[in-house]
């Protein structure tokens, strides 16, 4: 059974793979025989956590879990291509703070992992804030019990999803902020101007 403290492990494995094949295929001295080598421990991975997953959880965890696989692969390539980008132009300065950036991004995903307990809680969270980064919408997450008695995590996720949306007509920075408590969760955000405390009511 997959635990919280292997999430970050396997996320970890997989932007290691994933920048060594990319520096790879940029090298145009790289031979077919390496990437057939790289394609193979991508695979390799993916079957181990494929194994992992269906000892024992449930259907919606582990496609919560792919989805968030999904989303940091492709937030990853994004971000090196960015560098890549970056450092062409010899903009090095700015590439500098765009990797201060990640290392705080990377911050929040730990913070994440670390003080939650419920796999579909932590799998929800980083789905969330993984697309939030998509929209440049800067998320945070405080964690006051790391046990939170939440019932219908999709229901939670919807309600932050139906937040996030608001973020459409507002223009400029972009901030969302997610409160776990023992019973409830807060959601607010200066840019939007409301808190909605999980279960529908919103609060001026």
């Amino acid at each position: 059974m997959l635990n919280r403290k292997g999430i970050p492990f396997i996320i970890l494995t997989g932007q290691i793979l994933l920048t060594i094949a990319a520096v790879t295929l940029l090298n145009p001295e790289c031979n077919k025989k390496i990437q057939i080598i790289l394609a193979g421990l991508f695979f390799y991975t993916a079957g181990l956590i494929t194994v992992k997953l269906t000892n024992g959880e449930k259907i919606n965890t582990e496609k919560s879990f792919f989805n968030v696989f999904r989303l940091q692969r492709h937030d990853f390539q994004n971000r090196l291509q960015i560098i890549y980008s970056m450092i062409q132009l010899k903009k090095y300065g700015d590439t500098l703070k765009y990797i201060d950036d990640i290392k705080n991004c990377e911050k929040m995903v730990n913070h994440i992992c670390n003080n939650l307990t419920d796999i579909l809680l932590i799998c929800c969270l980083l789905e969330i804030f993984y697309r939030s980064r998509q929209k440049d919408i800067n998320m945070t997450v405080e964690v006051h019990d790391k046990s939170p008695h939440l019932s219908h995590i999709s229901c939670l996720k919807k309600e932050i999803e139906d937040y996030i949306l608001q973020f459409d007509k507002i223009k400029g920075k972009k901030d969302i902020k997610i409160v776990l408590k023992a019973s409830r969760v807060e959601i607010f955000s200066e840019a939007i101007g409301e808190k909605v405390v999980y279960g529908g009511e919103y609060i001026a």
